[in-house]
């Protein structure tokens, strides 16, 4: 990618007519059929962020659900609005993200800390590649900037390591994704044999901001490819990858898999297609076997857990559903690795028999 593409995808994505507003949920009032004010503005949302809000303000799925079928729709409008009244504990903040042309809210997040604008991102973005001789290398987005954006960063000066034997790989790539609660900071690997990308992070070494404030974007400006925690997550996924190629895949870790392609949109028909999680259960229920999860953690289907977790990320990176910029082919490469740094439900023993 070029400076030039960079910033022109920068400012198509300032200039996206989304806007952001920080609200309290005493701010919101429910209006009734998913409509609600936020200060002067009438809004309509979709029934998933209106369980969002509906979180936020402390009501469980539950509450919601008895009220609205003992008292219809005012008798949930009335819940809603008692809840966003009251002192409820937990997050204080949330995010609404409105498109401007429709009068919409099209995302809602709670924050940890104060929102953080997408030009002050990118801001952020430029000074850390500058600092640490990184270009960009795709940027990622919605239409909708939903999931908000992500940046993938290579490096300058290039760093090589052997995957397994006569594999190779670019280890010391990194990658920034935004959403208005927080700025994170991962790393992600790309084999050279081959152009399946992946993204790699996990929860102990993502590092993240979740302010604009000037100490928070110092302190992940200071953390670099050479950093000890992105180092030994790296070290991590080797382990776990060459575990994953010798170790056979669960038929409930290949219902997981199916779910992480469900959580990113691709409905459970079209899963299934890609991962044969249904065939393989039925296959044993009409074998005879019990097929709860407790049971399907114990048994094999026929591809390794490698084999798997190639599956997600080769649609992640090359289906033809999504957009070439979709920040959710990220989103599902960290989804699929975090599968793959996961505990395997099937043990690998030795034998020398």
């Amino acid at each position: 990618m070029t400076s030039n593409e960079f910033n022109r995808i920068k400012q198509e994505v300032l200039d996206r007519p989304i806007c952001y507003r920080e609200v309290e949920a005493k701010e919101i009032v429910a209006l009734g059929e998913n409509h609600y004010t936020v200060g002067n503005a009438t809004l309509e949302v979709s029934p998933q962020i209106a369980t969002v809000i509906d979180r936020f303000a402390g009501i469980k799925k539950g509450q919601s659900r008895i009220a609205q079928d003992s008292y219809g729709e005012q008798g949930l409008t009335n819940l809603r609005n008692f809840f966003g009244q009251a002192d409820v504990k937990g997050s204080k903040r949330l995010i609404l993200a409105a498109d401007t042309q429709v009068r919409q809210i099209v995302d809602a997040m709670p924050i940890k800390d104060r929102m953080i604008t997408p030009d002050v991102f990118f801001d952020f973005a430029e000074m850390f590649m500058d600092k640490n001789s990184y270009l960009p290398e795709r940027v990622e987005y919605t239409h909708t900037m939903k999931n908000g954006v992500s940046i993938l960063m290579k490096p300058v000066h290039k760093q090589i390591r052997e995957y397994v034997p006569g594999d190779e790989f670019l280890s010391n790539g990194l990658y920034l994704i935004w959403n208005p609660g927080e700025i994170s900071l991962g790393n992600y690997y790309v084999r050279l044999v081959c152009s399946n990308g992946n993204i790699q992070t996990s929860h102990h070494a993502i590092t993240k901001a979740h302010s604009p404030e000037v100490k928070e974007l110092e302190r992940l400006l200071m953390v670099t490819a050479d950093a000890e925690p992105l180092k030994q997550n790296m070290d991590k996924m080797l382990l776990s990858a060459k575990l994953a190629m010798r170790t056979t895949a669960s038929v409930r870790e290949l219902g997981i898999a199916v779910k992480l392609l469900n959580q990113h949109g691709v409905e459970t028909k079209d899963a299934n297609r890609i991962i044969p999680y249904e065939l393989t259960k039925r296959q044993y229920e009409q074998a005879g076997y019990n097929t709860d999860s407790t049971h399907m953690a114990q048994a094999k289907s026929e591809m390794t857990m490698w084999e798997l977790f190639n599956m997600l990320t080769f649609f992640a990176t090359h289906n033809l559903m999504w957009s070439p910029q979709d920040i959710r082919r990220s989103l599902l490469m960290e989804a699929s690795m975090a599968l793959l740094m996961q505990e395997r439900d099937i043990k690998e023993y030795y034998n020398i028999f």
